[in-house]
Order: structure tokens, then sequence, then C-alpha cells
């Protein structure tokens, strides 16, 4: 999980525990002022209400209408709470009102604690279950006329309307809590963004650097901790390019300096051959041929201290010759089987049968695949089999060069590529070798867009060793290829 995800991912948890909580303690307000209120308003409307039901209330009381009358005078009010009226007679003397209606609506017993408020002119709000069976709020006032007490009028509601109200109030609560946490998501994602930004800039110079890029540097860092490892990159980057530009141009100079001496050394055991003290004496002819053996080997690893500065320097031309890889490889064979012979190593060849042609440098190619086969020849034993197949996969060249050798230990094959590294030295001493020609092939085949893989199962088990070499397909030749698929 990326650093830019996690941040955000942990501002998002913090924010939402925030809001979270700011919302359970600002609905929490909000639900008990809701309550007070709604308490508040009811006894507001059943005083108003009271008056308002006053003179149908009186004319009840003397007779002068029945219970219909009465219900269509408190339906709109009914309709306007949402909830339900009842009149109940106190009880005292009514004397004008004394009429038969006043009989029909008692007070209950025991009176309810809104009706004992009202009474006492002191209205409240009391809940409880009502016959219906639903939890209901209720309230009560006095109803007078000519300034006398003639009943009580109770309200009662059901508590869903409070809870609708407060259900009303949550959602916009939470409706934006949520559109904050949004916009702060919004906010959070731009921040880790810029803050990140350096941070991405950093990992791609070091990308490029690690990819050889030794010229790139990390343009105007940010004034900040990460803008201070910027510097410290570039800082590094500026010292390391100092250091391998001075190591390559010591191998390189170091390299040109050897083939002087080597030369005359070279010259002088020739020399010394053909005196006739020389050629008579057995032991010092041996001693002259292991010298030349031995500058022979050092020459060769000379030449590719050479070469391989020149890698390091992007100094190697691409060839543009038009090789045929089929032929090259047949006559490549053919130059090394005296030295699989001598080994008692059988070489086999396995080429399309129509002709590919690429372009390179013939030298280039020459020299991965002799140094390639002849690792292959040199450890497998006599009576062993390396065997060089070529196969076409697009626009790439498959070659296979697969010995029945010692074979790699595992711990070694990261390795194989590394310079002057050989696996085992105790056990390959009489192996001769510089230790390299993997990493020569390895930078060539890199400067060409092509790739190296080195397998093995193991000590005795041979070793395997694939080169793909992408190459563009000429059109005189695109349909022998067609005609040669993998």
């Amino acid at each position: 999980m990326s650093i830019r995800t996690r941040l955000l991912l942990v501002n998002l948890g913090l924010l939402a525990m925030a809001f979270t909580g700011i919302s359970w303690f600002a609905g929490a307000q909000i639900t008990a002022g809701l309550r007070v209120d709604f308490e508040g308003r009811l006894m507001s409307e059943i005083r108003l209400i009271a008056q308002g039901v006053a003179p149908a209330a009186a004319a009840f009381a003397r007779d002068e209408s029945d219970d219909a009358a009465l219900a269509a005078a408190f339906a709109p009010y009914e309709a306007q709470m949402g909830g339900t009226l009842r009149l109940y007679f106190t009880g005292r003397s009514l004397e004008q009102y004394a009429g038969l209606n006043t009989a029909c609506n008692p007070l209950p017993h025991p009176e309810p604690p809104e009706i004992e408020a009202a009474i006492a002119g002191q209205p409240i709000v009391s809940q409880r279950i009502a016959e219906d069976g639903v939890v209901h709020l209720f309230t009560a006032a006095s109803v007078l006329d000519d300034g006398g007490v003639i009943g009580l009028l109770q309200l009662s509601v059901p508590t869903s309307a409070l809870q609708a109200l407060t259900a009303q109030r949550w959602g916009v609560l939470v409706g934006g809590m949520v559109a904050l946490t949004l916009v702060a998501a919004l906010v959070v994602a731009w921040l880790a963004r810029q803050l990140l930004r350096s941070l991405r800039q950093l990992q791609e110079s070091a990308a490029r650097f690690a990819q050889g890029d030794l010229k790139h540097r990390i343009v105007s860092p940010t004034n900040d901790e990460i803008g201070a490892v910027a510097h410290a990159f570039n800082t590094m980057a500026e010292r390391i390019q100092s250091m391998l530009e001075a190591q390559h141009t010591f191998a390189s100079n170091t390299s040109h300096e050897f083939r002087t001496p080597l030369t005359t050394i070279q010259l002088r055991t020739e020399a010394l051959k053909r005196s006739p003290v020389i050629m008579q004496d057995t032991a010092a002819r041996k001693y002259l041929d292991e010298i030349d053996a031995e500058i022979a080997r050092l020459a060769g690893m000379v030449q590719g201290l050479t070469l391989l500065a020149r890698l390091d320097a992007d100094r190697l031309e691409l060839g543009r010759d038009e090789v045929d890889i089929v032929r090259f490889a047949s006559a490549l064979r053919q130059q090394m089987f005296a030295q699989a012979q001598e080994k008692g190593v059988i070489l086999q060849l396995d080429t399309p049968s129509e002709p590919v042609h690429i372009q390179v440098n013939l030298a280039h190619l020459t020299l991965v695949f002799r140094n390639l086969l002849d690792n292959a020849i040199k450890y497998t034993s006599g009576g062993g089999t390396v065997r060089w197949s070529l196969v076409c996969e697009g626009d790439t060249i498959v070659h296979t060069i697969a010995d029945t050798g010692i074979g790699i230990a595992p711990e070694h094959l990261p390795h194989v590529f590394d310079r002057f590294y050989r696996a085992d030295r105790a056990r390959l001493r009489d192996v001769p070798g510089s230790g390299l020609g993997l990493s020569i092939a390895a930078s060539i085949l890199h400067v060409y867009g092509g790739s190296i893989e080195v397998q093995s199962p193991g000590i005795n088990q041979g070793t395997t060793v694939m080169v793909r070499w992408r190459f563009q397909r000429p059109a005189q030749n695109a349909g022998s290829l067609a005609a040669n698929p993998d």
C-alpha cells in the first residue's frame, strides 16, 4: 500500500471518528432540544386551542349542541396538531352549565398528571401508552367562559410526530457531516498529493539513476524536509557519477597502457622460442608456452575491460551490418567445433530452415555467442552435450544454449553477471577464465535492447542460457519469419 493511500486512510479515519463524535454529541443535544421545543409548543397550542373551543364547550355544557357539533369544533385543531382532543368537566358547580352533557364527560380517576397540573395552573407534558397501545404525549389546559373554568381540554399526540421531526433533523445533521467528510477527504487527498509529489519525484529520480542515467538530477527541490533529502540525493548522485567516471577512465587508460607491455612480452617469447638453445630445452619451451597462454588470457582480459569501459561510458557504436543469424550460427559452430572435439563434447545446432537477417555489428554478435559457447564447452565434461537452438518469436530471436555440464548452485545464480565473479573458485581452479564473459555479453545485449537469462537446476544438472535479441524485421524477410513460427 502506498504512503499516499495510507496517509489518506489515516486522515479519513481520524476525520470520521471526529465527525462521528461531534455528530453524536450534536445529535443528542438536538434530540433533547427538539423534545423541549415540542413539549413547549404543545403547551402553548393547548392554551390557544382551549380559547378557540371555549364557545363550543360552553354550548355543549348547556346541552345546546351534541357530540357531533363538539367533534366538528375539535376537528380543525386535531388535524393541525395530528392528535386527539378530549373535553372533561371539572365536577365543580356548573350552575348554568349543568346540562346532561356534563355528566358524560367527568374527570377520570385517578387524574392523569397533565390534568392535575392543569388544575393547579402549571401545565406539563406527560408520556404514556394510550388506549390504542401507542405511546402518546399528553397535555391539558383549562377551558374558560365568562372568566370561570368550565372544564379541562386534553390533547394527546403520538410520539411518532416527535420521532419524525427528530429523524428529519438527524438526517440533515448526518447529511451535513457526510458532505463535510467528503470535502475533507478531497482536501486531504489534494494535500497528500502535493506532499508526496516530491517523494514521487525522488523515487523516479532514484529509479532512473539505478538504471544508469547518472546525469539525472532532481530539478527545483522544495524547501522542506523532503527537499533536503532531494538536495542530498543530488549531491550523492554527483559524487557517484564522478567516482564512476574516474573508475571508467582509470579502467580505460589502464587497459590501453597494458597493451604495449603485453605485446612486447609476447614478441620476446616468440623470439625465445626460435632460439636454437630454447628449441632443444623441453622444459624451457613448456614454460614459454605457459607464459604465452597467460599472456593470451591477460590480453583477453584487457580487451574485455576496454570494451566494458566503452559500454559503461555509452561509447559503443551500434552496428548496422546485415547479418544472417542462421549462417552466422553455423559458421561459429564450425569455429568452436575443434575446441568441443578436443574436450569430447558434442556441439549441436538447431536453426530455422529460412535465413533470418538482423542489423548488428558482427564483432559484437560474435563476442556474445563465442563467450556463451566457450563457457558451455569449458564447464561440460567429456561425453557431454552442448545444444544451441534458434527460434523466431515475432520480432525476437530466442537463442537457447543448453549444456549437460557441472551446473550452478542456486545461491550463485544471482551473481553470474557480476564482473570477475566465478562460482566455487576452488572447484573451478583448473578451468581457465576471467569472469568477464557473461558481463560483457549482458552489457552488449542491453545496448541492443536484448536480454539474457541463466538457469540451472543445481550442481551437476547442467545450465541453460536464453538470449532474446530483438530486431526490426526487414521487409524482404517478413515472409521468411512468418514461415517459421515458434
